[in-house]
C-alpha cells in the first residue's frame, strides 16, 4: 500500500469587524442573557424563549447567527 503526502495551500480567511458588528454582537450577548435569566426565573415558557431569541438573531445579527438558527 502506497501512501502520498498531499499538500495544499490553506486560504486564510481575515475578517476584520467593524464598531458596529461588534455593537451589536455584544447587544445580542446581553439580550440573551436577560431572557434567559427570565426563563430560568420562570418568568416566560420555553417557547416565548425562543421566539424571542429567533427575532433578537433578526435584529441584531450576531456573527455565528448562521449556526445558532
Amino acid at each position: 500500500m502506497k501512501v502520498k503526502k498531499l499538500e495544499c495551500e490553506k486560504e486564510v480567511v481575515k475578517t476584520e469587524y467593524t464598531e458596529r458588528d461588534l455593537k451589536a454582537e455584544l447587544n445580542f450577548y446581553l439580550s440573551d442573557k436577560f431572557i434567559q435569566d427570565l426563563f430560568l426565573l420562570d418568568e416566560i415558557s420555553l417557547e416565548e424563549y425562543r421566539k424571542i431569541r429567533r427575532e433578537n438573531i433578526k435584529k441584531f445579527r450576531p456573527i455565528l447567527s448562521e449556526l445558532m438558527l
